[in-house]
């Protein structure tokens, strides 16, 4: 029996058409898989009735904040992934990117020595802590056709470590920008307590709520009337190993070894009852230079809990120890590392 070549065509897609239903079928009947509902945010499955919307993103700290706070100890470790391409000794040279002592503040694209790309020949203006932020944040972003290959720090906090350890090695640095003052919360509706005030309404504070809120009291009221008394107590007290522990945020631009350099910081050794701002090679800003007396233990215990409120335009950076217990600590191994401390009060 001889076939014509139509009905041979005819009969192959047949065949085609049974294989393809045959495997779709057999294979529906060993896997199941649900049919995909789309869900969009605030809104059922079912595309019924609308969810609770989710909580809001919580806005990202002002830049400004996170500088006034940074560490220029944890800005050196994150500088390891910048060593490869720069130095930041004064000495060092240019290296494949150029050195970096002394960059805040520095106009862009101006090192001596270094041939950079065009883009940053002609970019203008001077290393801002703003144009450092962006610029870290992403240099390609920033100066499109830049050389340098680094993806940038896409976390701000990283970023403002960085600048501070930056800003360390620099000598004369610009001010720090002022932080932005937080907008204040609103009240809550008349009527309607706030969360927090619902949860505790009615309820008596545990023995522990109270303790600690006994604690917190008596610690502000110390902290309004500390006298050098208090003040001494505290760093008989304390630990000078925990001092050397808390004092590794300062390693960055201090010295605290007997016949040790000047840093970024003056040094340090034989800080205790020594006259302020008189280490004699060092470059004391005006606020420093005009305080009068001696690094008493009341004096640096005030110093050390906020650099810029005890001298309005130091040029130090670092925000302060919160820690009543980290400052004595730190006065302690300091007082470990002066020849002759004055006697403690008793």
């Amino acid at each position: 029996m001889h076939f014509s070549l139509l009905e041979k065509f005819g009969a192959a897609a047949l065949i085609c058409a049974w294989l393809l239903f045959g495997v779709n079928f057999l294979g529906n009947m060993l896997v199941h898989v649900e049919e995909h509902v789309s869900q969009l945010p605030g809104a059922e499955a079912s595309g019924g009735a609308a969810t609770a919307s989710a909580e809001p993103a919580k806005p990202e700290a002002d830049f400004a904040t996170l500088l006034a706070s940074a560490d220029p100890a944890a800005g050196e470790k994150l500088f390891g992934k910048c060593k490869a391409c720069h130095a930041i000794d004064p000495a060092g040279g240019n290296k494949v990117g150029p050195n970096l002592h002394n960059v805040v503040g520095r106009p862009v694209g101006t090192h001596e020595g270094f041939a950079y790309s065009d883009t940053l020949k002609n970019k203008g203006g001077e290393w801002t802590y703003d144009h450092l932020n962006h610029f870290l944040e992403s240099p390609k972003a920033y100066a499109p056709g830049t050389k340098m290959s680094f993806a940038g720090l896409s976390s701000a906090k990283d970023r403002a470590e960085v600048i501070a350890y930056l800003r360390a090695n620099t000598e004369s640095p610009p001010p720090l920008p002022e932080p932005t003052a937080k907008a204040e919360e609103p009240a809550p509706a008349e009527g309607k307590a706030s969360s927090a005030e619902e949860k505790g309404a009615g309820e008596p504070a545990s023995g522990e709520q109270a303790g600690a809120a006994a604690t917190a009291g008596a610690a502000g009221a110390a902290g309004a009337a500390v006298t050098g008394a208090d003040v001494d107590k505290m760093v008989a007290a304390a630990d000078p190993a925990e001092g050397e522990k808390v004092f590794r945020k300062c390693q960055a631009c201090h010295n605290a070894d007997k016949g040790g350099p000047n840093k970024v910081g003056p040094h340090l050794y034989d800080v205790v009852g020594r006259p302020k701002a008189s280490v004699a090679d060092f470059n004391y800003s005006p606020a420093l230079k005009g305080l009068s007396g001696e690094w008493t233990d009341e004096a640096l215990f005030q110093y050390l809990e906020n650099p810029k409120s005890f001298a309005p335009g130091t040029k130090m950076t670092f925000a302060g120890l919160s820690k009543p217990e980290d400052r004595a600590a730190v006065i302690s191994y300091l007082r470990a590392h002066s020849d002759n401390p004055p006697p403690l009060q008793q």
